[in-house]
């Protein structure tokens, strides 16, 4: 058997927006009887006699107070036009219906039109006061009329109010008439609230079987209808009986405040209770009634009042957050929603359920033993019991909170998702962003729910979070969330402690597979699906800014400074002013695409930081260029200063220095003619206001002001010349008496050193000699010198012939010893290196060399016999090395192997271990001069040896070349062979 599943408060919304769409179309579609009153009358009458009328009435009242006599007098009080329960009860007398539902516009003298066609319109609003929330009769002025919402809009000196009509009262009306109309809409009101009262409880009635009809009637209206002719009757023959005992019920019970409504049946004319007592015995009736009626006891309505309410708190909760202060990034947003998914699922596995158990049994506690007994044992018994219903009533509302928290937390969270992706949805994949990038063609005017933050990659320009991921995520929540509902235990177990229950009975909630969920599933997907193309299209025109992005500040500003001149700098760097201009203008701080509240700020500021940057490194590179070239005009003008100012070391140096002076004048005009360019070059900094460093400015300006000065020093070094030119005068004067003292010191010095005849010391003479040749020179250098600062002095020139017929007199002399200490020292590596090392040919174009020099040294020194002597001795020593030539050329023979080293070791006497490793020098200690034979005959023997070898090795490859050849043509001979 099915129990209904019915909530109070849908319930009475469902009747009262029934009352109300009823209420309007009557409304719109009367034709009411008008008093046909002409606005004229009252329009010479002045405010202090409208409200004569009144005043006649009850008189020594302000009008407030009167107004609220007249109504009091004819039974109206304020609470009436305002009592309103939002959470009606069966057992209240509180009102729950708007009373202007039921107001009748045929109390109305005029019509709408008329009234305000009346200048200065006044009367009486019955108004919430602000701050002490009391209603009160205030005098008003009416403004205008809503036709839509059916309100007259009115104002007193600080407030504007729209109030139904019956709560206004205007001055030209009667107020009986007007108190005739606020009772008629009471009246009216408690009719239609005891109505719904009733039709209310008729609906919770369940009786079972109590009133069917007996088997012989059913059978024999089977017979003469059809099946469905006979459920409709037998549906009507049940809501009579019902209503009609519903009436006896009603009356006999105080503590139900319903009046009883007359049941309809097959005659025109209601029932009375007269004829429905002669008909039934009512105490039997009620005692049936009370037995089947599951609210037959206060209790279980309050339980029921008591869950309605906590099922109420379930209602007003939400599963989702989806309002924040401000946009949320997607791990913020599933953060939070996780949690408030938390706190939701706690509350309703546990404090739900408990608070419901302890709110049932508190009110079913002492109810005792019979249909409400909490503390049953036997489950046959509990499932025959009032009890049973009841719990399966609380199981059905506290299924509908569930569904109910269910379909408003889904419609909250895809309304507030994906409403402002509404744009986005007739886009389709291939969309492009082609618009401005400051006005977004998607944004709905809603507030956006996510956070990015737009960043600039090296290969594509991207999103903080990667916006494929906020539909797999969103879906996620959605699905999780709705599942999670379906973990709520149900009352049963916590409620009967006698009872055994199975450990998984759980309330039923909305699937996912339900029409309107599976429909905002899809909604959400197709709409998260939708807004993720213009995202993306948007973060792509980006890409153009990569390049500028990734521009390395360094070698741009080289590359700009190596490849272009300084008027192409110019540009550029108007041309960077004018980028990072259109950047500001063009780029958004931040910009709404559906759903999302993209922020650009991060990445507008870099670009046009690095637009900035690069205009300040090219006026610093400019800087940098002008101050290079400012410097170097500057260490040109230096030069000539210090070149000029030098102080003068010799009498040549003055007119060295004087010489340049000449020159300065065309060097100043250059200087100045490279330093107007570099001025030109200047002035581009003042086009871009660019302020020079101080150590720059100092310089340009020092550049500019260095040939004035440059001249001004000219006279000054002048007269510094003339000095130093007497000054030097005088040192000449000096120098040629010791250049004559020197040349007589040198003089007697050679004629001593030539008495050296002493062979074995050549290379301490000849180290002498060197020295010597080098002081003539320089005492020649130093004549010719002071030739010419006679010259310059216009003084007699020195004689030098003396210094030159002594240097001609050394020259033989000082060839002979050196070339002596030459050959020495030759003669000597030869002797000492390994013999492999001696180069036969070099030795003796330098023993030729050596021969001709000392030959062509002998007739010089003819009158000189110890020094011809001298010059004999190591040309004997040349010609005694000549004949060793012919012998190193044999020892360094290629064919000489260890064999033949011991061999003529041997022969020679030699106790040495010979090799082409041994210097010369032991060949000599050894006189290998006379075993010169021997060693030809041993060298002679190695080339018929090696020979020999060689024809051996010859031989014996043309017998392997046979051997192969003959090998080879027996395989050929082999693979031709026919088979037999």
């Amino acid at each position: 058997m099915s129990y209904p599943e019915l909530d109070w408060r849908a319930s009475f919304q469902q009747d009262f927006k029934a009352r109300k769409s009823l209420f309007e179309a009557s409304l719109l579609s009367r034709k009411s009887i008008r008093l046909s009153i002409s606005p004229t009358i009252f329009s010479d009458v002045s405010r202090s006699n409208k409200f004569q009328f009144i005043s006649r009435l009850i008189p020594n009242l302000s009008e407030v107070a009167q107004l609220e006599a007249i109504l009091w007098r004819n039974g109206i009080n304020k609470d009436q036009l305002t009592q309103l329960d939002p959470l009606p009860q069966l057992i209240s007398t509180e009102s729950f219906l708007p009373i202007e539902w039921f107001d009748d516009y045929d109390y109305d003298p005029m019509s709408v039109e008329r009234w305000l066609s009346i200048e200065g319109l006044e009367g009486f609003a019955l108004v919430q006061d602000s701050e002490s929330r009391e209603w009160t009769w205030t005098p008003v002025s009416v403004v205008d009329y809503d036709a839509d919402k059916l309100r007259w809009i009115v104002k007193d000196d600080e407030q504007v109010w729209e109030i139904p009509r019956i709560r206004l009262y205007l001055l030209y009306e009667d107020p009986g008439q007007y108190s005739k109309r606020i009772l008629f809409a009471v009246e009216q009101r408690n009719y239609a609230e005891n109505y719904l009262r009733y039709s209310y409880l008729s609906r919770l009635v369940d009786v079972g079987e109590y009133f069917e009809m007996i088997e012989s009637t059913r059978d024999r209206l089977i017979e003469r209808s059809s099946p469905d002719v006979f459920e409709a009757f037998n549906a009507v023959y049940r809501r009579f009986h019902i209503g009609l005992s519903m009436n006896v019920c009603l009356e006999q019970n105080e503590w139900l405040n319903i009046q009883p409504v007359h049941m309809v049946c097959y005659k025109s004319q209601p029932f009375c209770v007269d004829e429905l007592r002669t008909l039934y015995s009512f105490r039997e009736r009620f005692a049936l009634i009370k037995r089947i009626v599951l609210l037959s006891h206060p209790a279980v309505y309050k339980a029921l009042r008591l869950v309605h309410y906590e099922c109420d708190v379930v209602r007003e909760m939400s599963l989702f957050v989806t309002e924040f202060p401000e946009p949320q990034t997607l791990p913020a947003f599933k953060e939070a929603n996780e949690e408030q998914l938390g706190k939701v699922m706690q509350y309703l596995q546990n404090a739900w359920i408990e608070r419901t158990t302890m709110q049932v049994h508190k009110s079913l506690l002492n109810v005792g033993r019979g249909w409400f007994n909490i503390s049953i044992t036997s489950w046959t018994i509990y499932q025959f019991m009032k009890l049973y219903r009841l719990v399966e009533q609380i199981k059905h509302r506290m299924q509908a909170a569930l569904r109910d928290l269910v379909l408003t937390s889904t419609e909250v969270f895809c309304h507030r998702l994906c409403d402002p992706c509404a744009l986005t949805l007739p886009i389709d994949e291939n969309y492009s962003w082609e618009g401005s990038l400051i006005e977004s063609p998607f944004e709905s005017g809603k507030t956006p729910v996510f956070y990015l933050l737009l960043h600039m990659g090296e290969q594509a320009p991207y999103y903080s979070t990667d916006p494929d991921e906020f539909l797999p995520c969103l879906e996620t929540l959605f699905v999780e969330f709705v599942e999670q509902t379906h973990d709520v235990h149900l009352i049963d177990p916590s409620l009967f402690g006698s009872l055994i229950f199975a450990p998984n009975l759980f309330l039923s909630s909305m699937g996912l597979r339900d029409p309107t969920i599976r429909e905002r599933r899809d909604h959400l997907r197709l709409s998260y699906r939708q807004c993720v193309i213009p995202l993306k299209a948007y973060a792509a025109r980006y890409a153009e800014f990569k390049t500028l992005f990734f521009t390395n500040i360094t070698e741009y500003v080289e590359e700009v400074k190596n490849s272009k001149t300084s008027l192409q700098v110019k540009e550029e760097i108007s041309l960077q002013i004018r980028m990072r201009e259109s950047l500001e203008r063009t780029l958004p701080l931040s910009i709404v695409i559906g759903s999302f509240w993209i922020d650009v700020l991060p990445l507008r500021t870099a670009l046009i930081q690095k637009r900035a940057d690069l205009t300040a490194a090219l006026l610093k590179m400019l800087t940098e260029r002008l101050r290079d070239k400012t410097s170097d005009i500057v260490v040109d003008y230096n030069e000539i200063i210090e070149r000029m100012c030098e102080k003068p070391a010799s009498i040549e140096h003055i007119y060295e220095i004087r010489e340049f002076m000449d020159t300065i004048p065309e060097l100043l005009q250059q200087l100045e003619e490279r330093m107007k360019t570099v001025v030109f070059e200047y002035e581009i900094l003042d086009h871009f206001r660019y302020a020079l460093p101080d150590v720059d400015f100092y310089q340009k300006w020092t550049a500019l002001g260095m040939p004035k000065t440059i001249l001004n020093q000219i006279e000054s070094v002048h007269e510094f010349h003339e000095g130093e030119v007497d000054k030097f005068r005088k040192q000449q004067v000096s120098d040629e008496a010791g250049f004559a003292s020197r040349v007589e010191d040198i003089n007697v010095h050679i004629s001593k050193f030539t008495t050296v005849y002493d062979v074995g010391k050549v290379t301490e003479v000849s180290i002498e000699v060197k020295k010597l040749w080098k002081t003539i020179n320089e005492l020649f250098q130093y004549g010719e010198t002071l030739n010419k600062r006679q010259e310059l002095f216009e003084m007699p020139a020195i004689d030098l012939s003396s210094l030159v017929e002594l240097k001609e007199s050394f020259v033989g002399y000082k060839n002979m010893w050196i070339f002596a200490a030459e050959y020495s020292n030759v003669e000597e590596s030869w002797r000492k290196n390994p013999i492999s090392s001696v180069e036969t040919e070099v030795v003796a174009r330098t023993l030729s060399h050596y021969k001709s020099s000392f030959g062509d040294l002998l007739d010089p020194f003819e009158d000189q016999p110890q020094i011809q002597n001298v010059i004999r001795t190591f040309l004997a020593r040349v010609e005694q090395f000549e004949p060793h030539i012919a012998i190193i050329e044999l020892l360094q023979h290629p064919l000489l192997e260890p064999i033949h080293w011991n061999q003529l070791a041997k022969a020679a006497g030699i106790k040495v271990k010979l090799s082409v490793a041994a210097n010369f020098e032991l060949f000599l200690e050894n006189h290998i001069e006379q075993h010169s034979e021997l060693l030809r005959d041993i060298i002679t023997k190695a080339e018929e040896q090696k020979e020999e070898l060689e024809r051996i090795k010859a031989a014996e490859e043309e017998e392997r070349r046979k051997v192969e050849e003959f090998n080879r043509n027996r395989e050929l001979r082999r693979l031709k062979r026919t088979e037999i």
